[in-house]
């Protein structure tokens, strides 16, 4: 209790509590108290004893956590603490080097949403478990994955366990190797499949969730989320463990069969962060308002459904054909990484400049290398004479 720093979990200090022992005994009394993972911590029941013993002896609380959202209604993070300092942006992180963006793609073959019921505020893990592991629902999701992942390093997370081992089997009949890990798997165990993973002989870990907040595989680079959640700190926390930077990597991508991208947006893209009650909590979409009609109109639509009422910034076609195409999320950072990658190749070529350049520039501004999906026909269009490809290669 006299140490300069003490670590603790609040289930040991709960548990020594019940046995007779005293917060001074096991911590002394701390002039500051780090809370780490404090959307959930400062939640627990366990916590509550802490927190009003050490605020009456006027211990300061700092409470640490990249997802500061609350699945309740009724709770959120101006109830535990007094002021926000916040820190860099998911994009700015990227930019200085300490993560990788993440490209998300919206998959809808595996999870209905309109059958699934709500229990205490989320989906019942039951219900989406039931529906992936459904047979054509467990091809599509390998499929996709071939599709797009390309043969990444992955991480699968399900709502059960028995999904979890079921979509390791199909992997497995698909001739891709896959193990699973959950709550009762071995450490010594969890560390050998990590290391077949980097060594290259796992491809895919299967999981519910156990490897979300603390979990760090930098090799990782795709998630499949094969659930649907309300909880945003739930689904950014998981759907950021592809983020950490690794040789070789220069993105990760996240596959989302439950409509998790749409309501609650990408995990390494913009944040609005507060101790308040966020607005949408209960993880509808956002909405806009028409400025010709007045109708409310998801965030998402380019054109008003009730007057055809067409929302500037939103006319980026070759951008919205490419993320169909592909089924990627097109939040408005997206969007305005691809509209300038384009202008710039386009440019490019009409100054007769190295088409290398756009790549250095978008790198500069945004720090990471685009997909090179994301130059399809740039610099020409998709129908192109024969007289201006030959005008292109001499450019070339």
């Amino acid at each position: 209790p006299d140490a300069d720093c003490i670590v603790a979990s609040c289930q040991t200090i709960a548990a020594r509590l019940r046995r007779g022992a005293s917060l001074e005994t096991m911590l002394g009394t701390p002039k500051l108290i780090v809370v780490d993972e404090a959307h959930n911590t400062a939640f627990r029941t366990e916590y509550e004893a802490i927190e009003a013993h050490y605020l009456n002896q006027g211990s300061i609380f700092v409470g640490l956590t990249a997802t500061p959202w609350r699945l309740s209604k009724k709770e959120f993070l101006g109830q535990k603490f007094d002021a926000l300092v916040e820190g860099p942006q998911p994009p700015e992180i990227i930019k200085l080097g300490g993560a990788v963006p993440c490209r998300g793609f919206t998959l809808t073959g595996a999870i209905d949403l309109d059958a699934l019921h709500v229990r205490r505020g989320d989906y019942i893990d039951a219900e989406i478990a039931k529906q992936a592991s459904e047979p054509q629902a467990l091809a599509y999701v390998v499929n996709e994955w071939r599709r797009l992942c390309r043969d990444r390093p992955t991480l699968m997370v399900g709502a059960t366990v028995q999904q979890a081992k079921l979509t390791e089997q199909a992997f497995l009949d698909a001739g891709v190797a896959a193990e699973t890990i959950v709550g009762d798997t071995p450490q010594a165990e969890r560390l050998a499949i990590f290391e077949r993973v980097k060594a290259g002989q796992t491809q895919v870990i299967c999981s519910v969730g156990c490897l979300t907040a603390g979990f760090n595989l930098p090799a990782i680079a795709a998630i499949l989320y094969v659930r649907a959640t309300k909880s945003k700190a739930l689904f950014h926390q998981t759907a950021g463990r592809g983020s950490r930077p690794y040789p070789g990597k220069s993105d990760y991508i996240l596959l989302d069969f439950g409509g998790n991208l749409k309501r609650h947006g990408n995990p390494m893209g913009w944040q609005v962060y507060s101790l308040d009650v966020p607005e949408n909590q209960d993880g509808e979409c956002p909405t806009k308002t028409c400025p010709k009609c007045g109708a409310e109109v998801s965030n998402f639509v380019r054109v008003c459904p009730q007057c055809g009422y067409e929302f500037a910034g939103e006319k980026d076609q070759h951008g919205d054909l490419i993320l169909q195409s592909l089924n990627e999320y097109a939040d408005k950072l997206t969007k305005q990484k691809i509209k300038s990658l384009r202008t710039w190749r386009k440019q490019a070529y009409q100054q007769d400049v190295s088409p290398d350049i756009p790549i250095e520039r978008f790198k500069d501004e945004f720090g990471h290398n685009p997909p090179a999906e994301w130059l399809l026909h740039a610099t020409l269009g998709k129908r192109v004479s024969a007289a201006r490809k030959l005008a292109y290669l001499d450019y070339l």
